[in-house]
């Protein structure tokens, strides 16, 4: 294992520069194991969607609410047989109040948020409606104005808590589930009510809703006032709109919107069949529950960086093989290069159980340890021990790294000039050939 010959007495093979060579093959092989638990972090994120997936889904989804609007169904007379259509008035004010209470429900080593909203809802239908669904109706078609119904629209009718109810012109309506296709999600409930042109119909109602991870609404149209506040800690707004006012903290977050008519997407009323779902579902808006630190996300980005523990690992001990005269076989090196791969595996698996931060710092401890142990043991000598702090300070650069994400890259390249210029210092007067010391070694 061991070799204290003079460098100048070695053939070729054995000197710096073909040992050299086989490290640097020995470093892309390690591009194998890297990329196996790189695979191993991309199916257990998976696993993880289908746990939540399974947590969320039975307690309502991810609730969207579309509405309430008017629903208007018109009569077309052709020559032989009579359409029949409807025109979506969308109100011409809407406010939404909203409060969300928030638990995390586990299954297994997994979790997800349950929330539970309870929605205040109020707003008006104008006098100029009956303008705006005039210019919807397709030409000689007759408005049904006894039909008209007032609906509301979820991606599922199971993130419904209760019955939801309306006021609407002094009296109290409940929207019942409709058999009709939404327009924008599949389910829609409604009720009929009492309309006419030129009239204005202020309405207000509540909602309370269940599901999880997040909540969106979607309001095309008209003038929308919307605040949500919630007891979770790391929300992401998202969708058609931001936010005009947020402010979040370790008790929870509330965030407002404010979306004038004019920046709107669709006009007030327009012909259902004539509108494809897609482009009303593109102005949705609302509020993402994240779980603070994505580990998944953190192990795949930082399984990036892998290749950098096998070089430096292996280029301190090569500089210890050259500066002490001593030899280190190649296994030594493989089983140097496997204790730093397994460092990842051990911080995926501790934080699905610990979280990423104290995963993070348990792993790099015990694979320094193990790695500066090992490298005093095969140098035979206690300056193999100095693998840890150079172990210790490239695991805190690298979490540096993964922490401030918007600099990564910089601090990533900087990383590598500093490692690449240390490489230069150091090796700047080794003979790599060995020919040098063998021509002065062969003079009389």
């Amino acid at each position: 294992m061991n070799d204290k010959r003079d460098p100048s007495k070695r053939p070729f093979l054995e000197g710096p520069g073909a040992k050299a060579l086989l490290i640097a093959f020995l470093v892309l092989a390690f591009l194998l194991p890297l990329s196996l638990v790189q695979r191993v972090v991309d199916e257990r994120r998976s696993t993880r969607d289908l746990a939540e997936q399974s947590i969320i889904e039975p307690a309502g989804g991810k609730p969207v609410v579309f509405g309430p609007f008017v629903v208007l169904p018109y009569e077309l007379k052709r020559e032989r047989e009579t359409l029949r259509g409807e025109i979506v008035i969308l109100p011409e004010g809407l406010s939404i109040e909203g409060s969300l209470a928030v638990e995390s429900r586990e299954r297994g080593v997994f979790s997800a948020p349950i929330l539970e909203a309870s929605i205040a809802m109020s707003g008006s239908f104008g006098a100029s409606d009956s303008g705006a669904a005039a210019e919807a109706l397709p030409s000689g078609a007759r408005p049904l104005w006894n039909e008209a119904r007032v609906a509301l629209e979820l991606d599922d009718l199971r993130s419904l808590a209760e019955t939801p109810t309306l006021r609407w012109n002094g009296r109290d309506l409940a929207l019942k589930p409709d058999a009709r296709q939404g327009r924008a999600y599949a389910r829609s409930l409604s009720a009929r009510v009492q309309i006419g042109p030129g009239a204005m119909r202020p309405f207000s109602g509540s909602l309370r809703l269940r599901g999880g991870r997040s909540l969106s609404f979607l309001e095309p149209s008209g003038a929308v006032r919307a605040s949500l506040s919630g007891n979770w800690p790391s929300p992401s707004f998202f969708g058609y709109s931001a936010p005009t006012e947020r402010e979040f903290g370790a008790k929870g977050f509330s965030a407002r919107w404010y979306l004038p008519e004019s920046s709107q997407g669709l006009p007030r009323a327009f012909d259902s069949s004539a509108m494809p779902g897609e482009k009303i579902v593109g102005q949705a808006f609302g509020v993402e529950l994240l779980d603070g630190v994505d580990a998944y996300a953190m192990s795949w980005r930082a399984v990036r960086y892998g290749l950098l523990f096998v070089i430096v690992p292996f280029a301190v001990l090569f500089l210890f093989e050259l500066l002490s005269r001593l030899r280190v076989h190649p296994v030594q090196y493989v089983l140097l290069g496997l204790a730093n791969c397994l460092f990842f595996l051990l911080a995926l698996s501790l934080s699905e159980v610990l979280g990423f931060a104290w995963a993070y710092v348990s792993a790099a401890a015990v694979c320094t340890g193990l790695c500066g142990a090992y490298a005093a043991a095969a140098l035979r000598s206690r300056k193999g021990l100095l693998m840890l702090p150079i172990l210790g300070l490239l695991y805190a650069y690298l979490y540096l790294a993964l922490r401030s994400e918007d600099y990564a890259l910089l601090l990533g390249s900087l990383g590598l000039l500093v490692l690449l210029a240390a490489a230069m210092a150091l090796t700047r007067k080794i003979d790599w050939y060995g020919a040098r010391a063998a021509a002065e070694g062969s003079e009389p």
